[in-house]
């Protein structure tokens, strides 16, 4: 019973911290507005955990890297730690995590996206036009991944079929592609007896 709190209260503190990492990493690619009272959320909550990140690893090509290895570094911590909750050792297993920490960061950045894409449409919809700090946000966000489906000129109408496409690829190469790779090193992982240090990725990434 205090190993499943312990476990539940690890899972969300990690899933705050590391969906606003994915979001800051996602906001610089998209040179989001920074005054943005979301966009300063998102950094009270990262600055304590990259900051020093940065110091070691710089950025390349405009990407936020050190945003990505903290994400990396944390999902790879959280299984670690949900292992030796439930009284195991990690460390024989510590090459078949990182890989799934790996596959887990990629799950996590397109679960964010996706759900950014859900609240934009239902807010956009919901607001009927008025000013939102938060969809504004998560707006800037998408707008790197959808804004190449809208130069495909897809409009049939009045509707927009960028936007749905874009969704669709997102869950093919999440479900169907990355689902599959992270269901093989489950398999790796559950053979050495260790099956439940997978609980330390699929929540997080909505998988």
């Amino acid at each position: 019973m205090l190993s499943e709190i312990a476990v539940l209260i690890l899972k969300t503190a990690f899933s705050i911290v590391l969906i606003a990492l994915i979001a800051r990493f996602l906001a610089q690619v998209a040179r989001a507005n920074t005054y943005n009272p979301l966009a300063q959320t998102v950094l009270k909550i990262t600055n304590p955990f990259l900051l020093p990140v940065r110091r070691i690893i710089p950025g390349f090509a405009g990407l936020d890297i050190a945003a990505l290895v903290c994400v990396w570094l944390g999902q790879l911590a959280l299984a670690m730690l949900i292992i030796l909750v439930n009284g195991n050792n990690p460390v024989p297993h510590i090459t078949s995590m990182a890989v799934l920490a790996l596959l887990a960061l990629a799950g996590l950045l397109m679960t964010v996206l996706q759900w950014s894409m859900i609240i934009v449409a239902i807010g956009s919809w919901i607001s009927m036009g008025q000013q939102n700090p938060m969809l504004s946000f998560l707006q800037e966000l998408v707008e790197p991944f959808v804004g190449p489906f809208r130069r495909l000129n897809l409009q049939i109408g009045m509707l927009d079929l960028s936007y749905i496409i874009a969704f669709l690829v997102l869950i093919v190469l999440r479900d169907f592609i990355l689902g599959r790779l992270i269901l093989q090193m489950t398999g790796i992982l559950s053979k050495d007896g260790i099956a439940y240090a997978t609980g330390g990725f699929m929540p997080v990434i909505g998988l």
